[in-house]
């Protein structure tokens, strides 16, 4: 029997926290910036985010671990400033 994984880490961002990582992604690479943005401002999946940018779907998986990897950090230092 499968079980459904849910999202329990969903919460809600104040504006000044939107604002900060929309900051942090326009910072990112061309390519991250993309896949960030058709995925988490558009909804698209990765699997379609590879076909509209021609990439192999693995690809666009590293990048957008590395993307998220590094607005992480950023948002890490924010935080700690």
């Amino acid at each position: 029997m499968k079980i459904a994984r849910q999202k329990t880490w969903s919460f809600p961002l104040n504006e000044e926290e939107k604002l900060e990582v929309k900051q942090i992604a326009m910072k990112l690479p061309a390519d991250e910036r993309a896949i960030v943005y058709l995925k988490y401002w558009l909804g698209m999946g990765l699997k379609h985010i590879a076909q509209i940018l021609g990439m192999e779907l693995y690809d666009v998986k590293v990048t957008h671990a590395k993307a998220l990897s590094l607005m992480r950090e950023e948002l890490l230092k924010i935080k700690s400033a």
